[in-house]
């Protein structure tokens, strides 16, 4: 499989170059997302849904997900820049359509959900703002997290990874 990554114009100069009977495909090129941070994020969705559990919440890791997500995480847009969500008859079970999907209001007969990007698509910038406020949830039921500047360090390492270890070949 070949994959290039790069400026329109320099991905209209290699596609040019390439075999022309066959098909490729071109996406928006995501960064991939540090793996100490990534770690860091689940390891603290796991701790603070056993915790639940443990205080007698029937919640699961998934669950504990969804609502950290949900409330600390990053609505999401369509191309358009509009925020994206749904209003569907009450009683529609939202999250069998898509899992960080938030109710907000009912109308006519309908619950009114925004929807929340999932978490692998979050930038950087994004994705810090959901661990620090899945931090400020476990520090309050006694938590360990990382210190603020473990923390930077991890996200500094997160940016350099990101940056570095790219997929596909750079045109």
């Amino acid at each position: 499989m070949v994959e290039a990554t790069g400026k329109p114009l320099e991905l209209i100069n290699w596609l040019y170059s390439q075999d022309k009977d066959k098909t490729y495909e071109i996406k928006e090129h995501k960064e991939i997302r540090g793996l100490q941070a990534n770690k860091y994020f689940h390891s603290l969705i796991n701790q603070l849904a056993r915790f639940n559990r443990s205080s007698g919440h029937a919640i699961s890791d998934e669950e504990m997900k969804r609502e950290i997500n949900t409330t600390y995480g990053t609505l999401a847009k369509g191309g358009d820049g509009q925020i994206l969500g749904a209003k569907v008859p009450k009683g529609t079970d939202m999250y069998s359509f898509y899992p960080y999907a938030k109710w907000y209001k009912s109308e006519d007969n309908c619950d009114c959900y925004l929807f929340y990007k999932r978490t692998h698509e979050l930038d950087s910038k994004e994705f810090y703002q959901l661990i620090k406020g899945l931090e400020a949830e476990c520090r309050n039921v006694g938590i360990k997290t990382l210190d603020d500047i473990e923390f930077e360090e991890m996200m500094k390492t997160y940016d350099e990874e990101k940056n570095g270890k790219r997929k596909g070949k750079r045109v």
